[in-house]
């Protein structure tokens, strides 16, 4: 699992520049074992944002839909 160091960004876990992915992100398994809780991404095929709830690192990484897109 990455690690924050105080004051500086985890590079590449879509805390830096947002993750991109074609089509709706899976969970447990798109950027698992990269995206940290607060990871942003895009879904470049539907042009939906989509952060990072949770995740241990390892086995599983949650991610929810911002806002109301539709």
């Amino acid at each position: 699992m990455p690690i924050i160091e105080p004051g500086r960004v985890i590079e590449g876990a879509g805390l830096d520049a947002p993750l991109r992915n074609a089509g709706a992100p899976t969970n447990n398994v798109t950027y698992l074992g990269v995206a940290i809780v607060g990871s942003n991404l895009i879904d470049t095929t539907n042009g939906k944002a989509y952060i990072c709830t949770a995740t241990n690192g390892t086995s599983t990484v949650t991610w929810t839909v911002v806002g109301s897109q539709t």
